[in-house]
């Protein structure tokens, strides 16, 4: 398995500042990463790692039923493994990558449109096998997954008409036969949380006709109590749109529910006694109508849940962004971000994974105007911290875990939980935004096992894995680029060469940057071993002035002015 290395994005500008450059932008970079060719209307969408490489792969469906395709992610580009991978000439409803066999591989959970589950296992170099025949988990539909037995292994959460049951995970890969929980009619999404912090996960779930929404409490006997009523959640009417996370960070799990109906969006707070509140008004999250998928998610990094969303009505307010203002209020920048407008949007699924390995958050989105769409997240202004989790005792992916994050005093709270929405399956790694920090204070993770980690100090801008009861591995000290580096001529004239050394092997990116932020060349994108390494700049067909050349790899980044005089 390769060693995940920390990563570091703050841009040192010439003037000596830190803190990045440009207007921040989520920028459709689908075409230059070589995903296209798809047809039909975008429908279900997950991102997950399934090598151990450290990047998350892709996989995304069509409405029609007759279209999957999965990218194995290749750093610069993605690559189209879907026939070789094992996968092709299939559909699907539902994605999910996740580690259900027992091994070290993420696995692919598929349900067609047409009503087939299929259950892949991953063989670790970009290929399946389909093991469905001897899994036992039937022709029940399956969209999501936790362990709620907590016997380290991930069970999942399954649909057959208006019953929903847990598929209890034997360890083996194998399943037993499915136990019913509770009646579900014109189920829509389902969200996996432990709401009560009683360690036992529980089950919300959202519908797409008028029956009411449903909270189910884990008894931890097999059995679960409808406590909606009781708990301040219910929500009367159809609803498309679902996703969980701590909005507020203060260690309890919220809700956000996206109207398919009259009634506006709703955002629950946890009052950590087993209730909620209503707090859409005051927080001025009320959204709109016939939203289609949402998510909460950290897009600047400053440590605050944001919220996005898709509508079906395009003309009028498309995506949306709602920037948390400290959890306070919420205000719209989808428009400034690049998100929202005119013939953008109206997705049926959604998902974001740091695909790029940069620190900030993107998304892959597919549905009704522009269909298929990867958003790379541009100029992302806040510090941050990746953290994987790997399972020893708890379930492989840690799912269920909370991850409390100290940095200036502050607390972020993050719980590792996948998607709740129809349609959507985020990659299971855990972003935290430190806005400036430059340093985590400190690290605390609260195992499905029971088990409360703890880890000090370390510096920004790194990917992190944390092995539960263990070790955390893949933390290093900033390191800037070995001695040698030079620009020459600077100022150039037709052309200058860029020489660097690397201490160790490591991808690097070469951009160039105008004093806009703007991203006018990458020069290089692709892993390079450890020594020194040329680049030649064409600086023929660029205006005189002053530019900024940005190195990163995946240990440092540095930004250096270059002049052009012709």
């Amino acid at each position: 398995m390769k060693k995940i290395l920390p990563l570091i994005l703050t841009l040192l500008m010439a003037t000596g500042a830190s803190s990045g450059f440009g207007q921040q932008v989520f920028q459709n970079v689908t075409s230059p990463m070589g995903i296209g060719g798809q047809t039909g209307l975008g429908h279900a969408v997950a991102w997950g790692d399934i090598d151990n490489d450290g990047d998350p792969e892709l996989g995304i469906s069509n409405q029609e039923g007759d279209g999957f395709w999965f990218y194995r992610n290749d750093g610069d580009h993605f690559t189209d493994i879907t026939t070789t991978a094992g996968l092709a000439g299939l559909g699907a409803d539902k994605i999910i990558i996740a580690e259900v066999t027992g091994d070290e591989f993420n696995d692919l959970v598929l349900r067609t449109r047409s009503g087939t589950q299929f259950l892949f296992e991953s063989n670790g170099d970009g290929t399946f096998t389909d093991i469905t025949a001897g899994a036992g988990i039937g022709s029940a539909a399956i969209y999501n997954l936790a362990d709620f037995n907590n016997d380290g292994f991930t069970d999942l959460v399954s649909v057959a008409g208006d019953d929903v049951s847990i598929l209890y995970n034997n360890g083996d890969a194998t399943f037993s036969n499915a136990v019913p929980i509770s009646p579900m009619p014109d189920f829509m999404g389902i969200a996996v949380l432990d709401y009560n912090r009683d360690g036992l996960m529980d089950l919300y779930w959202t519908t797409y006709g008028n029956n009411p929404n449903t909270l189910l409490k884990n008894n931890g006997d097999g059995t679960f109590s409808d406590v909606t009523i009781a708990a301040g959640v219910s929500y009367t009417q159809g609803a498309h749109a679902l996703d969980v996370g701590d909005y507020n960070n203060d260690g309890w799990v919220d809700i956000y529910v996206g109207s398919y109906s009259s009634l506006t969006c709703k955002l629950f707070e946890n009052n950590g006694d087993g209730t909620f509140t209503d707090v859409t008004w005051a927080t001025g999250t009320q959204g709109y109508n016939d939203t289609r998928t949402t998510a909460f998610t950290d897009y600047n990094s400053d440590g605050w849940l944001d919220i996005f969303s898709s509508h079906h009505d395009f003309y009028s307010y498309s995506n949306t962004m709602q920037k948390s203002l400290e959890a306070e209020t919420f205000v719209e920048t989808g428009p400034e971000l690049g998100i929202s407008g005119e013939w953008i949007g109206d997705y049926f699924g959604h998902a974001w994974a740091d695909f790029n390995g940069d620190g900030a958050i993107d998304f892959f989105a597919a549905g009704h105007i522009d269909k298929y769409r990867l958003f790379e997240n541009t100029n992302c202004p806040g510090n941050w911290l990746m953290v994987n989790l790997k399972g020893t005792v708890s379930n492989p992916n840690g799912i269920g875990a909370q991850v409390d994050v100290w940095a200036g005093g502050q607390r972020i709270s993050r719980n590792l939980l996948p998607s709740g929405g129809f349609h959507d399956f985020d990659n299971l790694q855990l972003h935290f935004g430190l806005d400036e920090a430059a340093v985590a204070d400190s690290i605390t993770v609260y195992w499905p096992s029971g088990l409360v980690q703890h880890a000090g100090a370390m510096n920004a801008n790194q990917y992190v894995m944390i092995i539960e009861d263990s070790t955390v591995t893949g933390v290093h000290r900033p390191a800037a680029f070995s001695g040698g580096f030079s620009i020459a001529p600077n100022p150039a004239n037709q052309s200058t060469v860029i020489t660097f050394e690397l201490p160790q092997n490591s991808r690097v990116r070469v951009s160039l940057f105008n004093l806009n932020g703007q991203r006018l060349k990458n020069l290089l994108n692709r892993p390079l071993p450890q020594g020194r390494h040329r680049i030649e700049l064409d600086a023929g067909g660029l205006p005189n002035g002053i530019y900024l050349l940005q190195l990163q790899s995946s240990f440092s980044s540095r930004v250096e002015k270059l002049v052009i005089g012709h």
